[in-house]
């Protein structure tokens, strides 16, 4: 069987196909930009079942803080879903007409808010690998004062993606309610997909010697644990490339098994290219564990341009677990799937001295790394004190941590089941 990560044709879950290294090469990334509006900090164990207001409709509501989604989490730059002081635009469930509405749009409309709805129906997918053409491409403007949202007419669930996605070339257009099997979101700078649940996962990507930056997954879900041999999650950038300044915001990720013959290691969310990937940060996110880790940060080449230009990754207020400690809080290995060898939430070095983690749980051991600023983060690891060294600030070893079971992560890490999902994105 091809392996989907170093085989650029495959589009049935075949991952992001940027003809990139399975294992990183050359990375970058910096996420000093915050397109949602900046949450308060709370404690590492506080507020993760806080569901917060309903989503729609009413005022945009304030940002409550949790690990995953919990319908507060907006990208700020776009207008809300109940927000009545924007121009509205109804379009037939066509990728064509889509486009055509987004190609319309000046940029004094979108200063002052349009918001594109599509009637109901099913749209096509196309692949998501990079050779699948985009179901949209070279559209928008990412100096555009607000993004234009585009969202069903009739709500979450009245129009969904029947296959992989690939958007090419999409500036300043915010997707919302909108579900899929897989999005892959290629040179989109500004744009974002908001509170989506994805059957199989969610990339972003620069390619074609071109920069990427800000581009946003907020409340984006993949909520089923299964066997397979693909990352649900990815951050990557082709030769020449660079994609930085990008957010993770209110995501949940269940783990990926991989099925018993395979040999591919898989993680939850993996950042790789050929090209300079960096400035990623996830936040108040929680990512359970496939096979080798939740969070590959890969690494950094000597000769990127890019190099110690900005933060490479941030942790958030985010939750990440081994999927030692998934399989013993939530989800059982599937029959027919290998049990991980490694009790790792964190795989890969990143750039030494380049990684930030605040307010943020870790339950499982660490690839020895260097960080920059560590504060108010608790593992489950003592060899993290030892083997992951810090410029200022420390790692809190909580031994308890191993002990967690389904009620302490259930109370921390709501389950995103349709019913959770329905009550919060009204």
């Amino acid at each position: 069987m091809p392996n989907p990560k170093n085989d650029p044709a495959m589009s049935r879950r075949g991952f992001v196909g940027l003809v990139l290294l399975t294992a990183p090469a050359a990375v970058l990334a910096a996420c000093t930009a915050s397109p949602s509006p900046a949450p308060t900090t709370s404690s590492p164990t506080g507020g993760g079942g806080t569901t917060g207001a309903p989503s729609a409709p009413g005022p945009r509501p304030e940002v409550v803080r949790s690990f995953g989604p919990n319908g507060t989490h907006w990208p700020a730059h776009t207008p809300w879903l109940g927000d009545e002081n924007v121009a509205v635009t109804e379009v037939d469930c066509d990728w064509e007409a889509i486009s055509e509405a987004i190609a319309a749009v000046t940029p004094e409309q979108a200063a002052a808010g349009v918001h594109i709805k599509i009637r109901p129906g099913t749209l096509p997918g196309g692949g998501s690998s990079s050779g699948s053409a985009g179901v949209l491409a070279d559209i928008g403007s990412a100096d555009w004062a607000q993004n234009v949202l585009v969202s069903p007419l009739e709500g979450r669930g009245s129009v969904t993606i029947d296959d992989e996605a690939r958007l090419v070339g999409v500036h300043g257009v915010t997707f919302a309610r909108l579900d899929g099997v897989v999005i892959l979101m290629t040179n989109c700078t500004r744009s974002a997909w908001a509170h989506s649940k994805m059957t199989y996962g969610f990339r972003m990507a620069a390619s074609y010697g071109e920069t990427t930056r800000e581009c946003g997954a907020y409340e984006i879900v993949m909520a089923d644990a299964k066997a397979d041999i693909v990352d649900p999650f990815g951050y990557a950038s082709g030769e020449g490339s660079l994609i930085t300044d990008c957010v993770w915001e209110g995501c949940y990720g269940a783990p990926v098994f991989r099925p018993s013959g395979a040999d591919d290691h898989v993680d939850s969310l993996q950042m790789y290219g050929t090209g300079s990937y960096r400035g990623l940060t996830l936040r108040d996110t929680a990512v359970f564990g496939s096979l080798n880790c939740a969070l590959q940060l890969g690494g950094v080449a000597d000769d990127d341009p890019y190099k110690g230009s900005s933060p490479f990754a941030t942790l958030d207020h985010t939750l990440l677990t081994s999927q030692a400690t998934a399989i013993q809080v939530r989800y059982p290995t599937p029959d027919g799937a290998d049990t991980p060898k490694m009790a790792q939430a964190i795989n890969g070095i990143g750039e030494p001295q380049h990684l930030y983690a605040n307010d943020s749980l870790i339950f499982g051991s660490m690839h020895r790394s260097s960080w920059a600023v560590v504060s108010n983060c608790k593992v489950s690891s003592e060899g993290a004190l030892e083997n992951n060294a810090i410029q200022d600030g420390k790692w809190t070893y909580d031994a308890d941590m191993a002990d967690w079971g389904a009620e302490e992560f259930d109370e921390l890490a709501p389950i995103p089941t349709d019913e959770y999902l329905a009550s919060v994105w009204t």
